[in-house]
């Protein structure tokens, strides 16, 4: 591309997607099909399904390890008197062991 040519010179149909001037897509198609036959043809639709799979990743990494600390703490050979003293926190509930 040279430097008289910009964004709003590259061709619509470059993207799988319809796309505005900003070369923003303006549409959300979520068929397979519109991944791209090359790199830059399919770019919207693999950035959504990176961000999709991103947070669905992060959502169960952070909820469903929270369960299992009770778990790790007793295969350490910790008590929960030592990661949280009494002395420390008077009003705690403790675990139910």
């Amino acid at each position: 591309m040279s430097v008289s040519e910009g964004p709003a010179a590259m061709s619509v149909s470059e993207y799988a997607a319809t796309v505005n001037e900003s070369n923003k897509a303006v549409e959300l198609n979520l068929m397979p099909s519109k991944l791209g036959r090359d790199p830059k043809h399919g770019a919207h639709m693999r950035a959504f399904w990176a961000s999709t799979v991103s947070f669905f990743l992060a959502f169960v990494g952070w909820f469903a390890l929270a369960p299992v600390a009770i778990d790790v703490a007793q295969s350490i050979s910790i008590c929960e008197n030592q990661v949280y003293p009494p002395a420390l926190y008077p009003k705690r509930t403790a675990f139910m062991k």
